[in-house]
């Protein structure tokens, strides 16, 4: 049982980044955090999505932000 991984799936993993993603746009326009720092940061956990994952987060923002 040692080195054992759960993965999670697509949308569960997306749904954290659109999370992540919505937690730190406010965060930036309350002035809390710079823009840089945001950038970065999310450019790394999209780094980490599949290309499922990435379409589905995308989808969720679009909605969000409508």
């Amino acid at each position: 049982m040692d080195g054992m991984v759960i993965e999670k799936d697509d949308l569960e993993v997306a749904k954290e980044y659109c999370n992540v993603y919505i937690e730190l746009r406010t965060a930036l326009r309350e002035g809390k955090i710079e823009t840089s720092d945001v950038e970065d940061y999310l450019a790394y956990r999209e780094h980490l999505l599949t290309k499922r994952a990435k379409q589905l987060a995308q989808e969720m923002i679009d909605n969000y932000i409508k």
